[in-house]
């Protein structure tokens, strides 16, 4: 060949080479931009080989595992598979279906383990020779990220879970009806409120719960025209057994649609709520408040009730009849308390607010607003009502009026006779002593023949010469000076405390110890202190008696025992009187028989109570009528504190030491030898 022909060749060939050049540029440019579009698409692809090692793979897959490229190319894509048989199952389903598979859920781990939930779809693949292939048996697959939308599944079923949970358990019943009325769905609720099983409900038809049909049908009447929302209508249904219940219905979400009551498919949706415990309660309050009622008006006292604001609640015709005389009043509930006064005032019905009626109601208003101890009013046919009020905790008032006429008249009986009554009582306290007068009017002491033994002290008294000085006075005189004596004496013998017996013309007997004691030895003082006081009175009366003339002034002796007495009452039963008897009684008349003319004789039991605070000397054994041995005896000389004060004696007390000087009883031998008596003590004392 020539050089002109290889030339020519060459430009002929010259312009061939050039445009498939620029096709080829052009296919790659478009390769190019296709990969890169695979690169950065929103949905992960890949492509494995025949053994599963990555062939290729786009931005969107290494993102979602978090692999490098470097660490991903040609890996073995098992790693990336959490369920390896979830795996082989699906190479078997691409045999089966020729090679694709689309939108299949699996779990695959990423770099870090987490386990994510993917949606894979194979394509462009066919099975060729026993082997699942595309392009030189090649697989592609295009992987899409469902986690979220898997999570979120998941959240929905659980929340679904739950609302079924909370409908099961929730404490309204729930059910839903076809529009044949056949139950469709319901909780344990209305299980538990009509007694039946879960499995017997399945499709039941609900009009067998229904008492009265009529009212169904009325309520499916009110559903169609309320546009298929009923709340709070109450039914009665029959459980299970025939038990009837009260129930309060509520239909929701509900329209009307092709003659049919219905929503979401003709279905119906109810709730409902067991009102059976409430209506039996409202049933009971209203049986209670009409026996309450009944018992208010049964009563024979007024009875009012006013709330806090002052308003009539409640009142029974007694309370009009008394407050009013009036049955035909009407008295309505909610009236005020103050109108109610006013118009009983204001119409004659109350005498104490004739000619005052503004002050009567402001003053009965204050009452009733400050309720204390019952009161009483004077109403009109001179009837006499007491009213008692106390206010309740919610700040209302309650009052209770009270016919008291026919008391009110029998108060009135009852004081002109007690009047009467407490002055016979005080003649009749004369004729006793004031402590058995007490005891007995007090129920202390029964008026009944009874005697007891008990220790006292007896205290005789009688006026030396008695008839010789009575022979120059006067009756007149002679009792006016008599009574004036015992009279005397009894005030003293009051003021210590003694129980008179008796007077016995000129003589006194008297006791300590009963009814009332102060103890054996404080009794045996008081006796012996009210003798001295006595005989001190009747020094004094002496010098009164001489200066009104009389020659011979009445002048007393003593005689005061202790010992066991019988004690009580003696007589019979129409007749009895309340004395003492006994051998010391006996003795304590002897020992003042025995007593010098305006002194006291003590027997020897008596001293030994009163020595520590009375001075006695002893006299000679006596030997009296009725007592077989001699009796010791004392003369009181007075009180150890008076014959100190006077200078008579000298005494020291104290603890381990008694000492008692009679300076009269002294002489002056006497004296030098208490001196020495002293003196030799004192030595004794000091050693």
């Amino acid at each position: 060949m020539s050089a002109d022909t290889t030339n020519t060749a060459k430009r002929s060939e010259s312009p061939v080479g050039h445009g498939r050049t620029a096709e080829v540029q052009i296919a790659e440019e478009q390769e190019r931009q296709f990969k890169e579009v695979l690169e950065f698409c929103s949905a992960a692809l890949i492509i494995v080989d025949e053994d599963g090692r990555l062939l290729f793979h786009n931005a969107r897959l290494r993102e979602l595992l978090g692999y490098t490229k470097e660490e991903i190319d040609r890996i073995d894509t098992r790693m990336f598979w959490h369920d390896l048989e979830q795996r082989s199952r699906i190479i078997e389903a691409l045999r089966d279906r020729g090679g694709q598979l689309l939108n299949e859920e699996v779990v695959w781990r990423t770099k870090n383990g987490q386990l994510i939930h993917l949606l894979i779809s194979y394509v462009q693949v066919a099975y060729h020779g026993g082997h699942v292939s595309f392009v030189g048996g090649k697989r592609i697959c295009w992987v899409y990220d469902v986690t979220a939308l898997t999570q979120r599944e998941a959240q929905v079923t659980e929340q679904e879970r739950q609302l079924r949970e909370i409908l099961e358990y929730c404490p309204a019943a729930l059910l839903v009806v076809d529009e044949e009325g056949r139950l469709l769905f319901h909780n344990w609720r209305l299980r538990d409120l009509l007694g039946y099983e879960e499995e017997e409900l399945n499709l039941f038809d609900t009009k067998r719960f229904w008492h009265d049909l009529d009212h169904r049908d009325r309520i499916v009447g009110l559903l169609r025209d309320r546009g298929g929302q009923l709340l709070n209508e109450e039914v009665i249904w029959k459980a299970k057994q025939g038990q009837l219940l009260n129930l309060l219905i509520s239909y929701v979400q509900v329209a009307y649609q092709g003659g049919h009551v219905g929503f979401s498919g003709g279905k119906r949706l109810c709730w409902v709520y067991d009102i059976t415990l409430l209506r039996r309660a409202e049933q009971a309050c209203i049986r209670s408040e009409q026996r309450l009622a009944e018992a208010i008006e049964s009563i024979p006292e007024g009875f009012a009730c006013y709330d806090a604001e002052d308003r009539l609640v409640a009142c029974n015709s007694s309370y009009r009849e008394l407050l009013y005389d009036d049955l035909e009043v009407d008295l309505p509930t909610g009236t005020t308390f103050e109108s109610i006064a006013r118009r009983a005032a204001e119409g004659g019905y109350i005498k104490d607010a004739e000619g005052c009626v503004d002050q009567w109601v402001a003053e009965r208003l204050h009452q009733h607003q400050n309720p204390g101890e019952p009161q009483i009013l004077r109403c009109g046919n001179d009837r006499w009502v007491m009213f008692s009020e106390r206010r309740t905790e919610e700040g209302g008032i309650v009052s209770v009026y009270s016919d008291i006429t026919e008391l009110k008249q029998k108060e009135e009986d009852l004081t002109e006779k007690s009047t009467v009554l407490e002055a016979l009582s005080t003649k009749l306290a004369k004729y006793l002593a004031p402590q058995v007068y007490n005891s007995i009017f007090t129920g202390r002491q029964d008026v009944e023949i009874t005697s007891k033994r008990k220790k006292l002290t007896i205290f005789f008294s009688d006026i030396v010469d008695f008839t010789e000085t009575t022979d120059s006075l006067e009756p007149e005189e002679l009792t006016n000076l008599l009574n004036h004596y015992l009279t005397e004496m009894s005030k003293i013998a009051h003021e210590y405390g003694a129980t008179i017996d008796k007077y016995v013309g000129d003589g006194i007997t008297a006791f300590f110890g009963d009814p009332e004691s102060r103890g054996v030895k404080e009794d045996a003082k008081a006796c012996v202190n009210m003798a001295i006081a006595m005989q001190r009175r009747m020094q004094a009366l002496r010098s009164e008696w001489l200066d009104r003339g009389l020659e011979k002034p009445f002048q007393i002796r003593i005689g005061i025992n202790t010992g066991f007495c019988t004690v009580g009452n003696f007589g019979s039963e129409d007749r009895m009187d309340y004395t003492i008897n006994g051998s010391e009684v006996n003795l304590a008349a002897r020992l003042e028989s025995h007593a010098e003319v305006g002194g006291i004789l003590l027997g020897h039991e008596t001293y030994s109570l009163v020595k520590d605070t009375v001075l006695a000397e002893e006299r000679g054994a006596l030997t009296v009528k009725g007592f077989a041995k001699p009796v010791r005896s004392y003369a009181v000389v007075g009180p150890y504190d008076d014959l100190a004060h006077e200078g008579r004696i000298i005494r020291r007390d104290q603890e381990g030491l008694a000492l008692v000087i009679d300076r009269n009883k002294l002489t002056k031998k006497g004296k030098a030898e208490a001196i020495k008596i002293l003196e030799d003590v004192l030595s004794q004392i000091k050693e």
